[in-house]
């Protein structure tokens, strides 16, 4: 048979094949991607919905968990300090100890407890007062009064009438610390808690300051109320 024919051949059943195959060739992979590269369709994707009801299950007996490295342990025995002048209140661990004074309109207390935790309140009336310009007022008398300057992250709301950050601050003489800070507000009643400790002790702590701030109360009738 002639070659010529036969090459011909050859081409009209290529030919025939590719459109059979639809006239598209095999995409070649991009070994340099992940395999999910494409960002915009993977955002498009839901979370699959949760539909079994979850039960209580034992924890494996030789299961091993990782605590904070010398975490100190929440104390069982714990105080109230009230400051009705002032209509606020808290508990603090067993053995702690506090002082409290009052210049230019603002009174403080401050407590450290018997692992090392620091609390400071400020407590003023001023009605016009938002959670942010008392966090700034706070910080400003940190700096200018005691010479420490205060990094605060953004006050996260717990509710209408308290918000808390996360802050670091450093001191003086250069020391570092960390801290939660809690933002009250009872109509013309403003409070702000620090709750710090060193830098390097915040972790072990967390648990105890997180209870501290968390039992703080007003006892008026909170931002809605009346004063």
């Amino acid at each position: 048979m002639n070659k010529k024919i036969l090459w011909s051949s050859s081409l009209i059943l290529l030919s025939l094949w590719i459109s059979a195959c639809g006239g598209k060739t095999a995409p070649a992979t991009n070994t340099s991607k992940p395999a999910n590269s494409n960002s915009a369709a993977a955002a498009k994707k839901e979370p699959p919905k949760p539909q079994a009801e979850l039960k209580n299950e034992a924890k494996p007996a030789d299961m091993k968990t990782k605590d904070v490295p010398n975490k100190v342990p929440t104390p069982k025995d714990w105080i109230y300090y009230s400051d009705e002048v002032k209509g606020y209140g808290f508990y603090l661990p067993e053995g702690s100890k506090g002082d409290s004074s009052s210049a230019s309109g603002v009174d403080t207390f401050t407590a450290e407890t018997p692992s090392g935790i620091g609390v400071i309140i400020f407590a003023w009336k001023d009605k016009t007062e938002t959670k942010e310009s008392l966090l700034n007022e706070a910080v400003r008398i940190m700096k200018e009064d005691w010479q420490e300057t205060v990094t605060a992250g953004k006050l996260q709301g717990e509710s209408d009438d308290y918000a808390v950050a996360e802050a670091a601050s450093v001191d003086a003489a250069g020391k570092k610390y960390k801290m939660k800070i809690l933002v009250g507000t009872d109509i013309t009643d403003n409070y702000v808690m620090f709750v710090y400790t060193d830098d390097s002790k915040f972790e072990a702590n967390k648990s105890i300051i997180d209870e501290i701030w968390g039992g703080f109360e007003m006892y008026s009738g909170g931002a809605g109320g009346k004063n």
